[in-house]
């Protein structure tokens, strides 16, 4: 679970730079099963456009949160 979380985390910080290409509605957001693995990463991406959708999640699911985010360079010149 942990690999899922980093990567939905790095979608969600991905998405802050993308233009809305969807907007969640919201009697949408508990419908989402993005935690459970049962979407596919891309369609997460598209939902984290939404700004609003992307806070409620934050609040909800990463705030408090550590995540040990390394780029690929830095572990490159780790190892």
């Amino acid at each position: 679970m942990s690999n899922h979380l980093r990567n939905l985390r790095a979608l969600f910080e991905s998405a802050k730079s993308f233009e809305v290409s969807r907007k969640v509605d919201t009697y949408e957001y508990e419908s989402f099963l993005i935690l459970d693995d049962t979407i596919k990463y891309n369609e997460i991406l598209e939902l984290f456009t939404d700004k609003i959708y992307r806070e409620w999640f934050y609040q909800r699911n990463f705030r408090g949160k550590e995540f040990n985010i390394t780029r690929y360079s830095e572990t490159w010149l780790t190892n």
